[in-house]
C-alpha cells in the first residue's frame, strides 16, 4: 500500500523512487545485518520480540506521516525505520524458521514453513487495498499496528512457556 499512499501526500515518483529505493534498501541490508547480530546477542525469541515493537513502531511512522502529508524528512524517516525493522525481523524470523527445523529434513521443513508464513501474510494483505479505499490513511496503519498485538503477545506468551533451554520432553513431563 505504499506507493498509492505516497503518491496521494503528493510525493512525485523520483520523491519515492529516491527515498523508499535507496534509503529502503540500504536499512533493509543494515536492519538484516543488526537482525543478525541481535539474534547472536540476544537470543532468537528475544530477537523477534524487540524487532516486533520496532515494527509495530514502524508502522505508527505512517500514521505521523499520514497526519504530516507531503513532508520529506519525516517520510526518509518513516522509510528508514519500516526496512531497518523489517530487515531486523526478517532475520530474526530466518532464525526461527531454521530452529524448528530438523537437521535431516531442513530444506523441506524451511520450505513448509516459509510457505506458511507466505500464505498468512498474502491472505491477510489481500483485504489491504479494500481497507485504505474504506477509511483515512492515518486509521489505516493504525489497524495494521494493532494487528501486531496479537502475534506480540503470543510470543510473549511462548518466551514464558517455553524459556530457553527447557525442551519439549521436559516441558511434557512437568505439564
Amino acid at each position: 500500500m505504499g506507493n498509492p499512499f505516497y503518491s496521494e501526500l503528493g510525493f512525485s515518483l523520483i520523491e519515492i523512487a529516491d527515498i523508499s529505493k535507496v534509503v529502503g534498501l540500504t536499512a533493509t541490508i543494515v536492519g538484516a545485518l543488526f537482525g543478525g547480530w541481535m539474534v547472536k546477542r540476544l537470543g532468537i525469541m528475544k530477537s523477534l520480540l524487540w524487532c516486533g515493537v520496532l515494527q509495530l513502531v514502524s508502522n505508527l511512522m505512517f500514521v505521523l506521516l499520514a497526519r504530516a502529508g507531503h513532508d520529506m524528512p519525516l517520510f526518509a524517516a518513516t522509510i528508514l525505520m519500516e526496512n531497518l525493522s523489517g530487515g531486523m525481523g526478517t532475520a530474526a524470523f530466518v532464525a526461527y524458521l531454521s530452529s524448528l527445523c530438523n537437521i535431516a529434513y531442513t530444506a523441506t521443513q524451511y520450505a513448509l514453513l516459509s510457505s506458511f508464513m507466505a500464505f498468512g501474510r498474502t491472505i491477510l494483505s489481500s483485504s489491504g487495498g479494500w481497507m485504505a479505499d474504506k477509511m483515512s490513511w492515518e486509521l489505516f496503519f493504525l489497524a495494521t499496528a494493532l494487528a501486531a498485538l496479537p502475534g506480540l503477545l503470543l510470543l510473549g506468551w511462548m518466551m514464558k512457556k517455553f524459556p530457553p533451554g527447557k525442551t519439549i520432553q521436559t516441558i511434557n513431563a512437568v505439564d
